[in-house]
């Protein structure tokens, strides 16, 4: 499948209230140097666990695709932090907590990070930001699970062997005709969700691109799960397409006389990864 080149926005009229706000940077890690990319990141200094609005933390490493459906682009990790509101985010990213992790804001730290990035990485990660509308969690309130209510987790990481999964995160992209954002959700918010009723369920979100991005994906659902095969337990049982609404596949391709309403542009498009760093806070996502 060939990425369009077309950007598409989600500021189109939309109806339903942000209730969280998700910073992702997309990363194009060099073949064989998965690992050293992944150390990289364990070694880091940080405080994002202590910081207000502070949700969620995990470095995605995408699985491999099957045979017959390549991934479309060679993004293959992409660092994903939940926080409740965005201007939580903003604070973090003008403060000091944010120098602190990208060099210590010192010369040679920034050097340092430099000089990794053009070792591991294809060039330079892309942002990509997200509204979360929808939000589903287990969170307890309590802070007894490894990675909750720490500033950052001490993983040993040697640079050689990639880091194992800590938990299993599915997507399904949309992009949503202009002019349809709205019918988009309410579609969406009308689901019979029996999410937490599943075993190892930790946490959904319905992502909302907060502008507009030439991967042309406006919406995205993003699922977190203790493991793979709780995932597929779920999926199987509920029968429905990979994290996404009551069926994905009506108004995903060429409309039809008194068929169902066009809403996408092309065909959602599903991506699975791998967990690793782990940091949640007690509330969870």
């Amino acid at each position: 499948m060939t990425a369009t080149s077309t950007a598409v926005s989600s500021s189109s009229p939309s109806s339903l209230t942000a209730e969280r706000y998700v910073a992702t940077n997309r990363f194009r890690v060099k073949e064989g140097r998965e690992a050293a990319f992944e150390k990289r990141w364990a070694d880091r200094q940080s405080r994002l666990g202590m910081l207000d609005g502070f949700r969620f933390f995990c470095m995605l490493r995408r699985l491999d695709a099957d045979a017959d459906k390549p991934h479309e682009d060679d993004i293959n990790y992409i660092s994903c932090t939940v926080w409740e509101q965005q201007t939580d985010f903003e604070v973090w990213r003008k403060g000091d907590a944010f120098k602190e992790a990208h060099g210590g804001g010192t010369i040679g730290g920034i050097a340092g990070m430099l000089v990794a990035t053009a070792m591991n990485t294809k060039g330079k990660p892309k942002i990509a930001l997200w509204e979360g509308i929808l939000p589903e969690t287990v969170g307890d309130g309590t802070v007894s699970n490894e990675g909750r209510g720490i500033a950052w987790r001490q993983v040993e990481a040697d640079g050689v062997s990639m880091l194992d999964g800590e938990c299993f995160v599915a997507m399904n992209r949309f992009t949503v005709l202009p002019g349809q954002a709205e019918a988009f959700e309410q579609r969406f918010s009308k689901r019979e969700s029996m999410l937490k009723k599943y075993s190892g369920f930790k946490g959904f979100l319905l992502l909302r691109r907060d502008g507009s991005d030439p991967d042309g994906f406006t919406y995205s659902t993003w699922s977190v799960w203790s493991d793979r095969a709780s995932f597929e337990a779920w999926k199987n049982a509920e029968k429905k397409p990979v994290g996404g609404p009551p069926s994905a596949a009506p108004g995903a391709g060429p409309p039809s006389a008194g068929g169902p309403q066009q809403l996408f542009a092309r065909p959602p498009v599903a991506t699975f990864y791998e967990g690793i760093l782990v940091l949640e806070s007690a509330e969870g996502i």
